[in-house]
């Protein structure tokens, strides 16, 4: 049976590149602001101000990140900056046009670089905790763009079906990990 998962980045990024950026700039909603000062308001000074520092752009189709978060200045100001409680500054926080389709992973994604811009710079548990409590990750099954995007690396790969080695069942592959048993005979692959 094999087993290779190598993707052909090049293929990934052709159908990355097909997914036109939307004439409008990104939005925060003012429900997922409110969600944001109910819950991290204490613990992030100077909320209000962030958000008014914060530009929202869309990031070429062709990159690799669903969001991104960046910071005028340098990275020794901006640690002085958060030492002092003070404003971090203008923030750009750029978001994958892919995301426009899907709103709970456009406000996870979203949620996640607003955490980074206001200076929680680690992925650190709170950092993940925060995320998840204001706009929790969708289920794989609730996701248009998690499906889109393991159909993708599915159909990138040299692997589109597996067989069994003790019936020889052949099935196509609809996931990203090899299975341990077939799902015909149950033979430990």
């Amino acid at each position: 049976m094999a087993t290779s998962n190598n993707i052909d980045s090049e293929k990934f990024s052709d159908y990355l590149k097909k997914i036109p950026i939307p004439e409008d700039s990104p939005k925060i909603k003012s429900e997922l602001k409110e969600k944001i000062e109910n819950i991290v308001g204490e613990e992030i000074p100077n909320l209000l101000t962030l958000f008014e520092n914060i530009e929202l752009f869309w990031l070429s189709s062709t990159d690799d990140r669903l969001g991104v978060t960046t910071f005028t200045g340098d990275f020794n100001e901006i640690i002085r900056k958060k030492r002092l409680n003070l404003p971090l500054g203008a923030i750009k926080i750029g978001l994958h046009p892919i995301l426009i389709d899907d709103e709970k992973l456009y406000n996870h994604t979203l949620v996640h670089e607003i955490l980074h811009a206001s200076g929680m710079f680690e992925h650190s548990s709170r950092h993940d905790q925060l995320t998840n409590e204001i706009a929790p990750a969708p289920s794989f099954s609730e996701s248009p763009v998690l499906k889109y995007l393991q159909a993708i690396v599915i159909s990138t790969t040299n692997v589109l079906s597996w067989e069994c080695n003790n019936c020889n069942f052949i099935w196509t592959r609809n996931t990203l990990i090899r299975p341990k048993r077939c799902p015909k005979c149950a033979f430990l692959l």
